[in-house]
């Protein structure tokens, strides 16, 4: 799985939501299938009344290695549209477990500025037919304007899990914790809950529950499509 914020001090120090699985926090150890688009597009509504767009398209670019551009937009945030590009690779694959490796950077379309950039693993290890886990380790630098353009360095860490409740339906609780140079992050991690619909091989409906996702105890609510062609 994550700018997705409200413009304050603890979403331009916590914006590790924005580079995960999509509007999941805890990115799986796959990539997407050769010669196969994906494309994931959600939208979230907070209690603080901002609302965000996400679009995602993903692409085997060569063997074992996805290309995505997530592009955000944010009706609270003022540095608007915000791309995220980044380099996925799947460097270990068997039956009951895949390990990737992500890097990728953070841009402003808007003011056409770059303010940061990541690397992370993920691993998914299928315990049985209906449980995956998924392991999420990652650092960030960051770049923002409350420290006179300083940059900033995290490490990202969570757990997610996917719960086959019926042939369709998976249930996905996720947990995402982050601690930096300058601020060791939100007391308590973010926590999200997602029923996962699979309605056809290439259509996907996500319905998601989030809390404290940008360290500022916000609730959010998430519905997103993925589909593939």
């Amino acid at each position: 799985m994550k700018k997705i914020a409200v413009f304050t001090f603890l979403v331009w120090l916590i914006p590790q939501s924005s580079f995960a699985a999509g509007a999941y926090l805890v990115d799986d150890g796959g990539i997407t299938d050769a010669n196969q688009l994906q494309l994931e597009s959600w939208y979230s509504h907070s209690n603080s009344g901002e609302n965000l767009y996400v679009t995602n398209p993903a692409y085997q670019i060569l063997p074992n290695t996805e290309f995505a551009i997530q592009e955000t937009y944010s009706d609270m945030a003022e540095t608007g549209n915000t791309l995220w590009p980044q380099i996925k690779y799947l460097w270990h694959k068997s039956e009951n477990m895949s390990s990737s490796a992500t890097f990728g950077v953070n841009y402003s379309s808007t003011d056409q500025e770059a303010y940061g950039k990541y690397i992370y693993s993920s691993t998914t290890v299928t315990a049985n037919d209906y449980l995956d886990l998924h392991l999420y380790l990652g650092w960030q630098n960051w770049r923002h304007s409350f420290r006179n353009d300083k940059s900033i360095d995290f490490v990202n860490y969570g757990v997610g899990a996917e719960l086959k409740l019926y042939e369709k339906l998976l249930l996905i609780p996720e947990i995402f914790q982050s601690n930096g140079t300058y601020k060791t992050g939100p007391a308590r991690p973010a926590t999200q809950l997602g029923l996962r619909y699979n309605a056809a091989d290439h259509l996907i409906f996500d319905l998601i529950y989030g809390h404290n996702i940008n360290g500022n105890n916000q609730d959010w609510l998430t519905f997103g499509i993925t589909l593939a062609f």
